[in-house]
């Protein structure tokens, strides 16, 4: 009918309004209708949130802080793997890194930065988590110590996990009164538990049977540490350090400048000065850490040191073995942390801590004979700790002095950490 056929409609106004649309705003319902049609397409393309990130946008966290196991928000997991992905990069060595020390003949008095020393010191501790005990333990025997931390100087939420005959260490080092370690325990337990599939177990005491408060305990520390006339410099970052026959002089990125006799990077695995030294080489292995601390554990009076209830299992492409540790919490009777780790070369087919975590949600319930769904999960606990062959760090630089994570002396399987702190500090304080 159509065909060779001209049809002519009159549009008449009906009480003032054409009964048709315009073309124009015909034209405009197209184009909603293709955006509500993109909205859509859109919509349903868009990644679906992974269990971690639904679980760890849920929980209210605080601000971040320094040192290993001081960030718990979803935001600062993707940088982590962000970083992770990099160091399993096909590359033997990475990006060439910074070159933050640099040596000088002749004494630092010809330098231009002499003249602009804000602050001379024996001792500069630069990382102030882990750098506050040996910087109390050194000033406590009369030196003048200054401590440079990038963010503001306190303890994590999280407890650190050691035994009383190590935090003795800190007491025999001047650093802390024995009173000081009743006042940061926020909870103890015995016995505790090291088994392996298939293989028995062994139940030891005094062992890792300690829950202490980082907050607590740091904050006892740095008192101590200003009342003997230290100095801190928090929100402050390592631009470049200066070697001299007479001395070493610091630059911060904030344009403060510090002269000193001796400064110790104690800025742990991911030290400027370490990756200089290293070359930027990638790590011989990794141990991959993920975990939680949750309310809801009805047995909760022993302990895990290390245990292994299963065989390799492939993870992605990698193939990897889940080992675990367990402690009570001291933020309630029913708080228990859990962690859940593992050792690899880092290969660009490394799984990621996200898909760690993943298998953690499923895999822990099973490991403590809880449920989920009656959990409450507190926190979400992630970090990575690189290692070696050839560790411990031998000093590279005059007047420099790596110390504890920084100097590659901890034991993989230890973490490091608080816990090697301690077992090195009696001998590094007396040198």
């Amino acid at each position: 009918m159509l065909s060779g056929t001209t049809m002519m409609v009159s549009l008449r106004p009906f009480n003032g309004v054409f009964p048709y649309p315009s073309k124009h705003s015909l034209v405009h319902r197209n184009r909603q209708t293709a955006l509500r049609g993109t909205i859509y397409m859109s919509a349903q393309t868009q990644a679906v949130p992974s269990r971690t990130q639904r679980i760890m946008e849920s929980i209210s966290v605080s601000g971040e802080v320094g040192g290993a196991g001081g960030a718990y928000s979803y935001n600062a997991l993707k940088r982590l793997d962000g970083i992770w992905s990099s160091i399993c990069s096909t590359q033997t060595v990475q990006q060439a890194p910074q070159q933050v020390v640099s040596s000088f003949p002749g004494v630092s008095s010809h330098s231009v930065l002499a003249e602009k020393q804000l602050d001379k010191c024996d001792v500069v501790v630069c990382g102030g988590t882990l750098g506050i005990f040996i910087a109390t333990a050194l000033i406590a025997k009369g030196l003048k110590v200054c401590i440079v931390e990038r963010n503001i100087l306190k303890g994590r939420e999280q407890e650190w996990n050691i035994s009383r005959k190590e935090l003795m260490e800190l007491v025999e080092a001047g650093i802390l009164d024995e009173d000081d370690i009743e006042e940061v325990t926020a909870v103890s337990f015995n016995p505790n538990r090291c088994g392996f599939e298939n293989k028995g177990e062994i139940w030891v005491e005094d062992i890792l049977n300690l829950g202490v408060s980082p907050v607590k305990l740091i904050e006892i520390v740095k008192k101590r540490f200003v009342s003997f006339g230290g100095v801190i410099f928090e929100g402050c970052s390592v631009s470049s350090i200066s070697i001299y026959d007479d001395t070493a002089i610091l630059q911060l990125a904030e344009e403060n400048i510090l002269s000193s006799r001796l400064i110790i990077d104690a800025m742990g695995n991911f030290s400027p000065v370490v990756k200089q030294i290293r070359g930027g080489r990638k790590p011989d292995g990794v141990c991959l850490v993920v975990g939680s601390c949750a309310r809801g554990f009805k047995e909760n009076s022993t302990s895990d040191v290390i245990y292994s209830s299963s065989s390799v299992k492939k993870v992605g492409n990698a193939e990897v073995q889940y080992f675990w540790e367990a402690f009570p919490a001291g933020s309630g009777p029913l708080d228990r942390t859990t962690y859940m780790f593992t050792y690899v070369n880092p290969q660009p087919t490394s799984p990621k801590l996200e898909e760690l975590l993943e298998d953690y949600w499923d895999l822990m319930p099973k490991y403590q004979g809880v449920s989920m769904d009656s959990l409450e999960i507190l926190r979400v606990i992630y970090g990575i700790f690189p290692t070696y062959r050839d560790s411990p760090l031998p000093a590279a630089f005059n007047r420099v002095l790596q110390f504890g994570d920084a100097s590659g002396i901890q034991s993989p399987v230890s973490f490091g950490g608080f816990g090697s702190l301690t077992r090195h500090l009696g001998t590094l304080g007396k040198e």
